[in-house]
């Protein structure tokens, strides 16, 4: 199960095996060839640089938005009609097959007993965390998309949470438009009035994906920075309890060493990160709003946090700052003060690396192998810990 916060019910996500983790990224593949254009989803940051791009060219007094959400939308997905879809591409070869186990197979408790299998099994739906999953949604409303975009009217859906931008008429026959096509898709949308659904005008306040529009003004809902400056707390909170335990697992560290490396990590997690030519974290993904004052307040509180943390060696541990990271990450991003890891290309540059973040010894003896794949992991769970901070967004 995943929290997003305490008013929601938690979402199930899914956890294959090792060895079904490595048929379901060859299974994507597979779709993804079959379904080139259907398969396709956007990144949330980029899609809401485009968005932003996009209101800037309407007019702020003629222009309407309408919102919806779908609910429970990868729980409510028929898979019948969504057989017919991949094997009208795919039918009868080994492919289709494998698809639609994996569709059929419940997602269990890990203290599951065989006996119980059954209670567990759903007549619809498509597991989250599958690496075929998000294609497989995409492909089953791919119809839908095309159809809205045809209309008059500058059409986005990111998952289940659709925006639409027109005139006042075009923007409401717009909304009923979709929620038509998703019901006959046994899908259904959340009703006008309901917090995840609007038909407003531009200059009204709206949200999306984590934004929120009050143009010209663009900003961050104030429970995303909640969300964000809790997560630091917390990290601060584990460093406090325990360092004592991470120096006797790694004890070529001091509680100097240790401090340091404590501080590159969330001095990262504050800057966010480039790897493989994309940008990761929390100001990489909000990069798009215009209400700096938002990230001063996010700065004088996380400052307030790691000065009681560090006390008297706070003003030695050059902490970085989310407005100075915004700016960088806008205008310079390859200037120095964000994390690029595609810069650590050598296995000398990784050793390097891993040495000053802790994770290698000063005696310990690692092939070229070992070190490219420490490398790895620890470059993966760096940027595992930044989608996670995006992952709470929207």
């Amino acid at each position: 199960m995943k929290i997003k916060d305490s008013k929601s019910v938690p979402r199930r996500i899914s956890i294959p095996s090792i060895r079904d983790r490595i048929v379901l990224s060859q299974l994507n593949k597979i779709i993804r060839i079959a379904f080139p254009r259907e398969s396709r989803s956007p990144l949330a940051g980029p899609y809401v640089r485009k968005i932003v791009s996009d209101l800037a060219t309407v007019s702020l007094n003629e222009t309407w938005t309408a919102g919806c959400d779908i609910k429970k939308f990868y729980d409510s997905i028929n898979r019948v009609r969504l057989k017919k879809i991949i094997d009208s591409r795919l039918g009868g070869t080994p492919a289709a097959g494998l698809i639609d186990r994996a569709i059929q197979t419940p997602t269990v408790p890990l203290t599951y007993r065989s006996a119980d299998k059954k209670k567990y099994l759903d007549a619809s739906g498509v597991a989250q965390g599958l690496a075929i999953s998000n294609a497989l949604a995409s492909i089953y409303l791919a119809e839908v998309d095309e159809a809205m975009q045809a209309m008059p009217v500058k059409y986005y859906r990111f998952v289940d949470d659709v925006l639409i931008v027109g005139s006042k008429e075009d923007a409401a026959k717009a909304q009923r438009s979709f929620a038509a096509r998703v019901r006959a898709r046994s899908l259904s949308v959340h009703k006008l009035g309901d917090k995840k659904s609007h038909h407003l005008p531009l200059v009204s306040s709206f949200s999306y994906l984590g934004y929120i529009f009050q143009l010209p003004s663009i900003t961050v809902r104030s429970s995303t920075i909640e969300r964000l400056l809790h997560s630091i707390a917390a990290k601060l909170s584990d460093y406090r309890h325990n360092s004592s335990r991470v120096l006797e697992r790694r004890p070529y560290l001091t509680r100097e060493s240790y401090r340091d490396v404590f501080m590159a990590e969330l001095n990262e997690r504050i800057s966010g990160a480039i790897s493989g030519d994309r940008k990761y974290g929390w100001v990489a993904y909000f990069s798009e709003i215009n209400d700096l004052s938002a990230l001063h307040r996010i700065d004088h509180a996380v400052k307030g946090m790691v000065s009681v943390a560090f006390g008297d060696m706070f003003p030695e541990l050059k902490l970085k700052r989310f407005s100075r990271a915004y700016f960088e990450m806008r205008h310079r991003p390859y200037g120095g003060y964000v994390r690029n890891y595609d810069l650590i290309i050598t296995p000398a540059e990784m050793i390097r690396f891993l040495s000053f973040r802790g994770r290698v010894g000063p005696g310990e003896k690692l092939s070229e192998e070992e070190i490219i794949r420490r490398y790895e992991a620890y470059r993966d769970n760096q940027i595992g810990q930044m989608l996670a901070d995006e992952e709470t967004i929207y």
